[in-house]
């Protein structure tokens, strides 16, 4: 008989949803009851059936308001996550996988209902997969196998078979930002996320947080995750003086009919600016835009400005897209930016996602190091007793691929700002080659 994650033993407190009932297992699957006062501690340990323990967990999951739970090793974790984004509600996933429950609490009011498109490449589908996610995801996503880099009036520079570099990872796949989102909120048994909440204040004494919340209120945790993203509250509260760097790039994203039956992932070159397409579904496309600024212009200007006219020397297959925009879809804006930290734990507050290293999104790497991230921070805290031990861990695994991705968006950036001769040049001749040496590093276990 295997022993599942269900099986460890387990320390509910103050189970009176239950009315006092206990139900202790035994070795060899047979149940015994007994009866305790509400509101008594009561320990379970469980050496059942893999069916039969889950049933019995997934009882107890429903009744128990508790976000405490323990690890392997038999350790009480208290675990706040803040932000409700994808680094946090993966985390929130990875933990469940262990039976360790947390609290998510996020800073907007209602979950996503709109948003913009997604780029999962390999490394990232093998992250889901891990979640348990990936049969989910594949049902709503659109599998990308090339990827097209034209120049501004739709001549190819270069071809990869994406899907034969990532073979051994899994399946490359686009969809919609808020369809992901869902999916992981949807199998969150044990979570509930606190919308409209963030935090105002943390104060570390020993091994406690304690935490105040927007709302006036406050509570005791063992371990905080800042997973709030490039702009995180976390971060600005623990580590003051680290900022995000901005360069002269704005980007303007959106999701829009694919009236120009795009197919791959597509992007454009221009001087200075690039068009990038990608179906998120059967008839629909996102669409990625970015330029950089001369030093003269305020970013913030460019919020409204028209991207037909920015992107006036542009052609098929994107440019219409972009027309079209206009009318039918929400056009998202941005700054370009950086954060990159030596550390990313304080005592026991802990950052992960784009809160510890955002990129450059050219590699299309934010959400799978956010999701790598969360299964190697979840395996660390339930495989090691000392805390301390497990986010140290937890920095050492991730911190040398994260800074790889770092270099490599770069590298590129610095490819893209060519003059357009020369990075015409190089993509041709080079283009596979360069893909290759960018993400081959990926494809090793995390």
């Amino acid at each position: 008989m295997r022993r599942c994650w269900a099986c460890y033993e387990i320390r509910y407190r103050k189970h009176r949803a239950l009315g006092g009932a206990i139900l202790r297992h035994e070795r060899g699957g047979n149940a015994r009851s007994g009866t305790a006062q509400a509101g008594q501690n009561v320990q379970r340990v469980a050496y059942v059936s893999h069916g039969s323990c889950l049933a019995l967990m997934h009882r107890l999951r429903n009744v128990c308001s508790s976000t405490t739970s323990q690890n392997r090793q038999g350790i009480e974790l208290r675990i706040l996550i803040v932000g409700g984004g994808m680094a946090g509600l993966s985390l929130a996933r990875a933990l469940e996988q262990y039976g360790i429950g947390s609290e998510v609490v996020e800073q907007r009011l209602t979950p996503p209902s709109d948003g913009t498109g997604l780029y999962l490449p390999g490394n990232a589908t093998r992250a889901i997969e891990r979640l348990g996610l990936l049969e989910r995801v594949r049902k709503k996503a659109v599998r990308i196998d090339r990827q097209r880099i034209l120049d501004n009036r739709g001549r190819s520079l270069s071809e990869t078979r994406t899907a034969d570099i990532w073979a051994p990872c899994g399946p490359c796949l686009a969809l919609a930002h808020t369809t992901l989102h869902g999916i992981l909120d949807d199998t969150l048994q044990r979570v509930k996320i606190r919308f409209g909440l963030s935090v105002s204040g943390i104060t570390q004494s020993g091994a406690i947080c304690t935490v105040d919340f927007t709302d006036g209120t406050s509570g005791q945790y063992d371990l905080v995750v800042g997973a709030d993203g490039i702009h995180s509250h976390v971060r600005k509260l623990i580590f003051p003086g680290i900022d995000p760097v901005y360069d002269r790039s704005v980007c303007w994203r959106f999701i829009t009919s694919n009236t120009c039956a795009v197919r791959d992932w597509t992007a454009m070159l221009g001087n200075g600016c690039t068009l990038l397409a990608i179906p998120v579904t059967t008839q629909e496309v996102y669409v990625y835009a970015d330029m950089m600024l001369s030093g003269n212009i305020d970013p913030q200007t460019m919020r409204n400005a028209s991207l037909v006219t920015q992107f006036q020397d542009f052609s098929l297959p994107v440019l219409p897209l972009v027309g079209q925009a206009v009318t039918n879809a929400r056009i998202h804006f941005g700054r370009i930016g950086q954060v990159a930290m030596d550390d990313w734990v304080c005592g026991r507050v802990v950052l992960m996602g784009d809160a510890a290293h955002a990129s450059s999104p050219n590699m299309a790497q934010g959400a799978a190091m956010a999701m790598e991230d969360a299964l190697v921070l979840a395996e660390t805290l339930a495989q090691n007793q000392d805390l301390d031990t497990a986010l140290s861990l937890y920095e050492q695994r991730r911190q040398p691929r994260v800074r790889w991705v770092q270099q490599q968006c770069a590298a590129r950036d610095k490819t893209r700002a060519l003059p357009s001769w020369a990075r015409a040049g190089v993509l041709k001749f080079f283009g596979n080659r360069l893909y290759k040496r960018s993400y081959e590093p990926l494809l090793a276990p995390i």
